[in-house]
């Protein structure tokens, strides 16, 4: 068996919002606001690893959107705010495209930046709307939060079974189409053992089976 080029890690990244480590109930929500192809403000957060960046970037793939994509740990200060999503949210698309500005790891920014951001969200969201991905979602102030749309990743143990047996189901189904043979028994211990850090399943099983 030839091995795949690409990182199996990645090939196993979520490729519609079917495929989302959340419970049924959240993915049909965001489904249905996706269909629309306008998005709420939001914000995902949880602890590392659950697919909060991948989901960030699916949600604005399949809406077909211009995208400013600001890493928060990077760029934490007032001039982030201002010269890079403050520009590119005021400015209409050249592109024809719905705008979306997406902070990944936005728990990062400072409180003079979060300061500044909440009037462009404000002045803005008519033209271009927000995703922010956190780990910690109290380093936000009450009032960035207050604008933003809050969906946890992190699993509540009633829907832990539903989520898991979904998630073990859709690998083995990849791993099938990548032409990867694996043990279905080894593949539901690994999902097992490491769940919720989807980074950590898809690295073992890569290890284990590619």
């Amino acid at each position: 068996m030839n091995r795949p080029t690409q990182l199996v890690s990645e090939l196993l990244r979520p490729q519609q919002l079917d495929d989302l480590t959340l419970p049924r109930r959240v993915i049909d929500r965001l489904k249905r606001m996706v269909d629309t192809g306008s998005i709420m403000n939001m914000v995902f957060y949880g602890t590392p690893g659950l697919g909060k960046t991948s989901a960030a970037r699916l949600i604005t793939k399949i809406i077909g959107a211009d995208v400013c994509e600001v890493n928060g740990s990077l760029l934490t200060g007032v001039d982030m705010v201002r010269t890079t999503v403050e520009r590119y949210a005021s400015s209409v698309s050249l592109l024809k495209k719905p705008k979306v500005c997406f902070i990944d790891e936005a728990d990062y920014l400072s409180q003079n930046a979060q300061a500044a951001l909440r009037n462009v969200i404000e002045r803005t969201s008519c033209n271009c709307r927000y995703l922010f991905a956190v780990n910690n979602i109290g380093k936000l102030t009450p009032a960035i939060q207050s604008r933003l749309m809050s969906i946890c990743f992190d699993i509540a143990p009633v829907d832990r079974a539903e989520v898991q047996a979904n998630l073990t189901e859709r690998y083995g189904l990849k791993l099938s189409e990548l032409g990867i043979n694996c043990d279905k028994e080894r593949l539901n211990e690994i999902v097992g053992i490491f769940y919720p850090d989807l980074r950590s399943i898809a690295n073992r099983i890569e290890f284990e089976f590619a």
